[in-house]
């Protein structure tokens, strides 16, 4: 295998390559391709790049020819190259098409190139091709000098002084880039240096081997191009096309409006070398619109201006097709051009009275549904009937029903229906919204499908439909008709179809025509109007305030449309309301009361379609306005105690703190703290050590920081029994006995309660209060007559045991 050298020259190999990208560039990628630049850098292609990489392949040295030759082979050779790959294209199924043609170009440069730098590789540095322009040009001025030399005589056997010699050297036809160190050329003192007077030239059986290799590649080439020529058949195609309204290719419209016509030049032109007759379809997604037949004779030319009317409203954007088929149409069409136009739902250029005027249109009788008459009902099933059903409409009144009470599946192709209609007389061809509220009794149990539909059609048009298969409730219609002059029909139905069916009852209720201006902004893809109402609320406020002046704020939220305006209403009782702020966008206001009144709010929200949100029952939130020092209540139970007593503080609103002093006569004061679950009620328990009178202060901390305080005082009487019980009633048969448990002291925990007797007896704890705890025993006839005794047992807060007892009788003998 030979060593590979580096290959230091290959500025001219990436020149060539990056020349055939930019020529894919501006033959094939607009806008560049509509340049001035297209054209030199495509002829550059065809008559000099691909050979320019081939002979750079074939020969890599800087000694092998000269500039001029290799200029010369490149442009021939490159001839050769585009006309081998031309052929070669037109036998592929891309066929003769710039985009194969340039993309192939690239690849044979790309190729040469990358097999240049090999070829390069195995030649020492100093021996591989370079090129510079300024020695190019001078090169070629050598080759006229060595010319006229030679025949003046010349010098031809005569031998240069080496400094000739290294002159002659420094123009060889390559650039050192000062990595290459010319061999040979450095002069050693008491040597002489030999060089050559001029370049040798190419030995001629070379030469006569390169212009025989270059006449015949042109020979073949001619050859091929003719055989080419002779052999295609000529090209049969079909020209379909649009042009915009100045009669050219561009100015095409994008954009769909409501009743306003869509204009397109549409052109055919046959050369098909024969006479064809086409079929032309406008489309407009997927469906025909408009068919037309056009029969051309060979070369001819057809344009006609076609038109699309868009009446309904459609999101997005729709497809303008032009189809065309030969003599019949099929699935697949011949040619076909289209174009996307964006819908626009508006109805601003609607602006004749027609369009506006609600007086203008007609009305329809009994659309409330109020009455019996106006709307006629006809069906095809007996299963299917209708009537007009009381309680059931959109305000709790009439509605129209449509029943059908059949379950289980219609057989092949079979429709059934059940429907009310009514003929409207209009004068004019106008449009109009049809506005219509449509609920069923879909239930998530009912199992309903598509193949049962509520819909709603205008001179056997369906305008509107929708499976019964979900519980939207009650929906609000909007659908854009188009009414025609004299009489025009309306279709209000349910429609069933082979499939699964259950019982379904639709219901049809407030139906009328309004003008376009007054389609609601928030239609949505299916023709409804949001129906559902905007949540709001009154952000929750402090208990109670310390300022007059306070801000309320409130927020809502709405699925579709958003929310339009709230408004709030403020009340004292939150009974009787009355408004406080009407229709703002606003979420916050400031509110000024009155001191020691309690305040209450709600909101109510409207969004955009029109919804309101129902009041609401009860207040969002209150507060009160405290400006003054409420009382501090001190309960001390048991008073007097035992051993221990609980202090309770109760305040209106919540404390920051409360702390109870206890004090007797002579002795510095003890502190208690109070501690509380909602800030309003505060306990404490202060155990006895010595002493028998004691007086207390509550001292309580506001949210505020205001203080406030309160006074009691309690003794301690150790002659009193741990409990008093007391026993309702003295003697029982059998029922309940009630039980009071009062301890005179305070108890770590809720004292233990039994009863004595030959059969247990269930006592149940009810609860306590003021200082005692309730229980209730169960007297059951089982239980022998006599005293019986209630038992009480509990702890102190020093864990000492406390007991008590109280008699009462069993009497069965009533």
């Amino acid at each position: 295998m030979p060593h590979l050298k580096k290959c230091v020259f290959v500025d001219d190999l990436l020149a060539v390559t990056l020349l055939s990208c930019l020529g894919v560039v501006f033959v094939l990628v607009p806008p560049f391709n509509e340049t001035f630049l297209r054209i030199p850098i495509a002829l550059s292609l065809f008559f000099f790049v691909p050979g320019y990489a081939f002979i750079s392949a074939l020969f890599p040295g800087n000694k092998e020819i000269s500039g001029i030759e290799r200029f010369t082979l490149s442009v021939g050779f490159s001839l050769v190259l585009t006309v081998f790959d031309g052929f070669i294209i037109s036998l592929l199924p891309w066929g003769y098409r710039p985009a194969p043609i340039v993309v192939s170009i690239l690849g044979i440069t790309t190729f040469f190139s990358i097999l240049a730098i090999f070829t390069r590789k195995l030649r020492d540095e100093s021996e591989q091709f370079s090129f510079s322009i300024k020695e190019f040009i001078r090169s070629v001025r050598e080759g006229e000098v060595d010319e006229a030399y030679k025949a003046d005589g010349g010098l031809a056997g005569q031998e240069e002084t080496p400094a000739i010699s290294v002159t002659a050297e420094n123009r060889r036809f390559h650039r050192s880039k000062s990595k290459v160190k010319a061999k040979g050329l450095k002069h050693s003192p008491g040597k002489e240096v030999k060089s050559e007077t001029r370049k040798k030239p190419l030995p001629p059986e070379i030469e006569k081997a390169l212009v025989i290799a270059l006449v015949g590649s042109i020979i073949i080439s001619s050859a091929m191009l003719a055989y080419a020529k002779m052999t295609r058949e000529k090209e049969t195609f079909t020209m379909l096309y649009l042009l915009g309204p100045d009669g050219k290719a561009e100015g095409y419209p994008n954009e769909s409006l409501i009743n306003l016509p869509v204009n397109v030049t549409v052109g055919i032109e046959n050369h098909e070398l024969q006479s064809v007759n086409y079929i032309l379809q406008m489309k407009v997604d997927g469906e025909v619109l408009q068919e037309l037949s056009v029969p051309l004779e060979d070369g001819g030319i057809w344009q006609k201006d076609m038109t699309y009317t868009r009446h309904n409203l459609k999101p997005g954007r729709s497809k303008l097709e032009f189809a065309l088929f030969k003599e019949e149409p099929g699935y697949f069409s011949y040619r076909s051009v289209h174009l996307y136009l964006d819908n626009n739902n508006t109805f601003s250029h609607l602006v004749d009275e027609k369009y506006t005027n609600a007086s203008a249109l007609p009305k329809l009788k009994n659309g409330e549904m109020e009455f019996s008459t106006g709307w006629g009902f006809t069906s095809n099933s007996e299963s299917i009937t209708g009537s007009y059903v009381n309680g059931s409409g959109v305000n709790s009144s009439f509605a129209y029903g449509i029943v059908n009470s059949y379950e289980g599946n219609l057989s092949n192709y079979t429709v059934e229906f059940g429907e009310i209609s009514q003929n409207i007389k209009s004068e004019n061809e106008t449009m109009a919204v049809l506005s219509a509220y449509v609920k069923d009794d879909f239930n998530l149990t009912s199992g309903g499908t598509d193949s049962q539909l509520k819909y709603v059609t205008i001179n056997g048009e369906t305008v509107w439909s929708e499976g019964i298969s979900e519980a939207e409730g009650w929906q609000h219609l909007e659908v854009p008709i188009t009414l025609q002059a004299g009489e025009n029909n309306l279709t209000l139905g349910l429609r069933q179809m082979e499939d699964e069916i259950v019982p379904v009852e639709v219901f049809w209720d407030s139906v009328s025509l309004i003008p376009l201006s007054e389609l609601s902004s928030y239609v949505s893809d299916s023709n409804t109007v949001e129906t559902v109402p905007p949540v709001s609320s009154v952000l929750e406020l402090p208990a109670y305030t310390g300022d007059r002046t306070f801000t309320v704020s409130w927020n809502g939220t709405d699925e579709a449309s958003g929310i339009a305006y709230y408004s709030i209403d403020s009340s004292t009782d939150g009974i009787n309301w009355e408004t406080w702020i009407s229709k703002t966008t606003d979420n916050s206001s400031s509110f000024t009361g009155k001191d020691n009144q309690t305040y209450y709010f709600r909101s109510k929200a409207v969004d955009r379609a029109g919804n309101e949100e129902p009041e609401h029952p009860e207040p969002d939130t209150q507060t009160q306005i405290y400006t003054g020092v409420p009382k501090v209540t001190l309960d001390i139970t048991p008073n007097p105690c035992k051993t221990a007593t609980t202090f309770t503080v109760t305040y209106p609103i919540s404390l920051q703190a409360a702390v109870c002093l206890v004090a007797r006569e002579g002795f510095e004061s003890e502190s208690t703290e109070l501690t509380s679950s909602d800030g309003i009620s505060w306990t404490g328990n202060y155990i006895v050590s010595a002493g028998n009178h004691f007086y207390v202060e509550a001292v309580c901390t506001d949210i505020f920081g205001n203080t406030v305080s309160a006074f009691d005082e309690f003794t301690v009487d150790s002659s009193i029994s741990d409990f008093e019980i007391e026993l309702t009633p003295k003697t029982i048969d059998e029922g309940d006995l009630d039980i009071k448990v009062t301890p005179s002291t305070a108890l770590r925990s809720r004292p233990s309660v039994s009863v004595s007797g030959n059969i247990t007896v269930d006592v149940t704890y009810l609860s306590y209060s003021d200082g005692a705890y309730f229980y209730e025993a169960r007297i059951k006839s089982e239980l022998n007559e006599g005293d019986h005794k209630v038992y009480v047992t509990g702890y102190d807060l020093d864990s000492e045991k406390i007991e008590g007892n109280a008699t009462f009788v069993v009497d069965h003998s009533g």
